[in-house]
């Protein structure tokens, strides 16, 4: 049974609920010493190849490797969905235990005092303090933290990266671009008007690049030109700016006045990619697995393949990309052994040995710097060379502002860049129409 106390009452209940789920955790056993099997529910969106990682490998040893606990994985099918049935269960007192979650609704939680701080339960758990904490990659460690409070764990983390047709480039003689004037160049040496008709419609052509209206790619590009999102305070948008135009300037460039790509909506661009009728795309590091299965099919079916290149983003005045995946958060609990159940089954899952599983399964990035040293995970890198280059952007990688206001932020600038590349308003007026109603959100946070 949940407990949800208001005020002053609130703020007793949940420190004695955290001292105890701690006193659990530091008696040994895994908070499960008396009472029988503690269940710990995880709601989580991972569906297809990435749950079955997730529920019948990791989690399945989790539970065959600590018989006082069972974690039951419930599959939500999306992101959205999980949203909604995590703000519903906090309204109705019948949260998880444990849960996926974006940083924007963990300041939600957060607010409403719905989620055990971890530091609270890491600050009597020594191994974890001083072996696994200073692991995690110095990113992670500042995007779970919130006012100077760790509330969350790194969960599945992924960072963008280049991929091209190698084949191609090593016939072409080509090699992926530093910086982003040699990746407008390289776009435009990659296009082939193969009936020399003036376009690149036809099924003998090939375009350079294509790419969907993402956040990502512009937040990435706003970074790369010296600009931000918000300003140091949080407290208004700075997108709306000089670099903020020639982010979005650039993507219209290769559309509009290059002709190098074109622009795809769904996971067009991917399927165009591994057809061969674009030369290199900009996706996630977990699109890795996708491709190669895409490979593997037209393999399968007679259909030509190529060799999958893998590489970092080109730079602009300095080199940036934006984090993306959630974290998980731990819920309170009338049971303080179902918080140290929840808080073992977190902790595990940092460990070296199932980041590298994790990593080499799912294709999402490893937590822990120690993770690479594992045999999984080397396997990997070798099998796809650039990878590490990939892996080495977390050495610079920044994270999105974790207020509840950029929820619906997000979606105003969402908008804001496909009405731009579709041509139906200029960079500017479509960044400062979003950016108007961003920061009309965080006011009303306030």
């Amino acid at each position: 049974m949940r407990e949800r106390p208001s005020g002053v009452r609130r703020s007793l209940a949940a420190a004695a609920l955290v001292s105890a789920a701690l006193a659990a955790v530091s008696c040994g056993g895994g908070g499960t010493d008396s009472g029988g099997v503690v269940t710990v529910t995880f709601w989580h969106a991972m569906g297809g190849p990435l749950g079955d990682v997730l529920e019948d490998t990791l989690i399945a040893e989790f539970n065959e490797t600590h018989p006082g606990i069972e974690v039951v994985p419930v599959a939500m099918g999306n992101y959205r969905a999980l949203s909604q049935k995590i703000m519903a269960s906090v309204m109705a007192d019948d949260t998880p235990s444990i849960a996926q979650a974006y940083e924007t609704w963990t300041a939600q939680l957060v607010r409403g005092g719905a989620i055990v701080p971890m530091d609270s339960l890491m600050a009597l758990d020594p191994f974890f303090t001083d072996s696994i904490w200073p692991d995690v990659y110095e990113v992670f460690r500042e995007d779970n933290t919130f006012d100077g409070r760790v509330f969350s764990l790194p969960f599945n983390k992924s960072v963008p990266m280049i991929y091209y047709n190698a084949d191609l480039f090593d016939s072409l003689g080509l090699s992926p671009a530093a910086t982003l004037d040699g990746h407008r160049a390289l776009l435009e040496a990659l296009c082939l008007d193969g009936n020399s008709d003036g376009d690149l419609l036809d099924g003998e052509d090939r375009w350079g690049t294509a790419f969907t209206g993402s956040v990502w790619t512009f937040e990435c590009l706003l970074s790369q030109h010296g600009g931000s999102l918000l300003d140091s305070a949080g407290s208004s948008v700075t997108f709306d700016s000089p670099e903020g135009e020639a982010a979005l300037g650039y993507l219209q460039t290769l559309l509009h006045e290059d002709g190098s790509a074109y622009l795809a909506t769904g996971f067009d661009h991917q399927r165009q990619f591994a057809n061969g009728r674009v030369a290199l795309i900009e996706a996630s590091v977990t699109s890795l697995a996708f491709l190669e299965q895409d490979m593997q099919s037209r393999a399968e079916n007679g259909l030509p393949t190529f060799g999958i290149g893998v590489a970092p983003l080109p730079a602009g005045e300095r080199r940036s990309v934006f984090i993306a995946g959630t974290n998980v958060v731990i819920f309170r609990s009338g049971d303080p052994r179902e918080v140290s159940a929840s808080w073992e089954f977190a902790k595990w899952f940092l460990e070296p040995r199932q980041q590298a599983r994790w990593f080499a399964g799912s294709g999402y990035l490893p937590a822990v710097h120690s993770a690479l040293d594992e045999p999984e995970a080397q396997a990997r890198i070798v099998a796809h060379p650039g990878l590490d280059a990939v892996i080495g952007q977390l050495d610079y990688a920044i994270f999105e502002p974790q207020t509840s206001a950029w929820y619906e932020g997000r979606e105003f600038l969402s908008e804001a860049i496909e009405i731009a590349l579709y041509g139906r308003m200029t960079a500017g007026e479509a960044l400062s129409r979003a950016a108007a109603l961003t920061d009309a959100e965080i006011s009303a946070g306030r």
